[in-house]
């Protein structure tokens, strides 16, 4: 857009031309919604209104607004459109640069969820197996009372895996409403570590359930 600008364009031919070109991905959608509406002679404040509710990137509605105000109240000069471009150019690479520094983290996330889940469940299925054989005279604890404490361990964890998600779709992409797909991602792996390790610690400790 900005060099569009600096060829004599109008700053709305200049968004024309822009959104005609390609590589935009999901935002595609969003550029044919401003170039159609532009076409039809729709004010700039008018179409920010209509797709900030598509937008759910605070960056990006930033930047849109700012473009907006731009060329409503500075005339949309090369020069302002190029210190936009260039500001818009650094909060991206600072944000790419942000996600790579908390990768590890959200790694860390997943495989903290697979610890809690094999550790509780060793120590619960450890001090079952040790008061069973250091009381030979007294009654055994029945299994199934082991199994509702089992269950209520793996509620509390399935819980804190699921608030956690949202800790970590705030920090790893700037909402909580991005922690969902996490959340849901972190209950399905500690799900499964809860149950690959009842399975195979209950069978290595030789439990049964009566």
């Amino acid at each position: 857009m900005t060099e569009a600008r600096k060829t004599g364009l109008s700053p709305e031919k200049s968004i024309i031309h822009a959104a005609k070109r390609p590589g935009y991905g999901k935002f595609s959608e969003v550029l044919a919604l401003i170039k159609s509406q532009m076409e039809w002679g729709v004010p700039l404040r008018k179409i920010f209104g209509s797709i900030k509710r598509r937008l759910q990137t605070w960056p990006v509605l930033v930047n849109f607004l700012i473009l907006v105000e731009t060329i409503k109240t500075g005339g949309g000069s090369s020069l302002a459109l190029e210190i936009l471009t260039e500001y818009s150019e650094k909060q991206r690479d600072v944000e790419v640069n942000k996600k790579a520094l908390l990768r590890p983290y959200v790694i860390l996330a997943f495989i903290w969820s697979v610890l809690i889940a094999l550790t509780t469940t060793m120590v619960a299925l450890t001090v079952y197996a040790l008061a069973s054989l250091s009381l030979p005279g007294a009654t055994p604890t029945p299994f199934h009372v082991l199994q509702e404490q089992m269950n209520l361990f793996s509620l509390g964890i399935l819980l804190q895996c699921w608030l956690s998600g949202f800790f970590v779709g705030k920090v790893n992409e700037g909402t909580f409403a991005a922690g969902f797909k996490y959340s849901a991602m972190l209950v399905l792996t500690a799900h499964i570590s809860l149950a690959l390790s009842q399975s195979l610690l209950g069978g290595m400790l030789g439990l049964a359930q009566a």
